[in-house]
């Protein structure tokens, strides 16, 4: 569905038309839309399994490359753009990929950040602070664009100027948006017979959307595999995904 699809909708379920008159304001409209493009991006990355999620209307992939430079552990994750960091690479001082290893403060309990790992050299580990990664050891050389982190970020979120625009996720599930704008309108003007038709669908279509995203990759095989020699209680054994 187009944006101009979604709105068209939002006025069709609360008035049984398209074309059906509200006070709903076509700024309020694009937010409460625009909001629940949020609750559906939430949805998908905690369903997402090895097929990472990126919004269709992206141009560019989740990819990011800064210069290493000698002396110098901190640097920024590409502002605001990102939700979640997936993995951090870098090359060495051969220029040869390398991936690093997470760590966090909690793994170094009893020892002063600040004394571990203090000689520069290559890095090997990276600890997430706010917007920046930390570089464990130090570089003790320079690299263009010797540092790459790969991320999934925020949805590509409509604008008042768009109609064409369409959601950038799987389109069977495009009227969540149009389904959650109406019952914001629904809610704050005690329509609850619309309330009892559209609240039950949008109950069922966050179901689908969880079970759509977490089952598919359909190319990754599935196997059994013992598991640390654990047994149930009917000696049956454990399963995990092995590409």
């Amino acid at each position: 569905m187009t944006y101009s699809e979604l709105s068209r909708d939002v006025k069709f379920l609360i008035t049984g038309s398209g074309t059906g008159t509200t006070d709903y304001a076509a700024a309020d409209i694009l937010a409460n839309i625009n909001e629940y493009y949020n609750e559906v991006v939430s949805l998908i990355l905690s369903a997402d399994g090895k097929w990472e999620w990126d919004d269709n209307n992206q141009t560019t992939l989740p990819v990011s490359t800064t210069n290493l430079v000698s002396g110098q552990a901190d640097y920024e994750i590409s502002g605001s753009t990102f939700l979640d960091l997936l993995r951090v690479e870098m090359k060495d001082e051969n220029g040869n990929g390398v991936q690093l290893e997470p760590i966090s403060y909690e793994d170094r309990n009893g020892t002063a950040m600040t004394e571990w790992a203090k000689t520069n050299a290559t890095p090997q580990y990276y600890d997430k602070v706010g917007n920046s990664i930390i570089l464990y050891p130090t570089p003790n050389y320079n690299s263009t664009a010797g540092l790459k982190t790969y991320y999934q970020r925020p949805p590509s979120y409509f604008v008042v100027s768009d109609t064409t625009k369409t959601p950038g996720f799987n389109p069977l599930f495009h009227r969540y948006l149009s389904i959650g704008a109406a019952i914001d309108y629904c809610s704050v003007n005690s329509m609850n017979d619309r309330l009892s038709f559209l609240i039950p669908k949008l109950t069922q279509m966050k179901k689908d959307i969880i079970s759509a995203y977490s089952t598919r990759s359909k190319d990754v095989k599935i196997s059994l595999k013992m598991a640390n020699g654990e047994y149930g209680d009917y000696g049956d054994y454990k399963s995990e995904n092995i590409v």
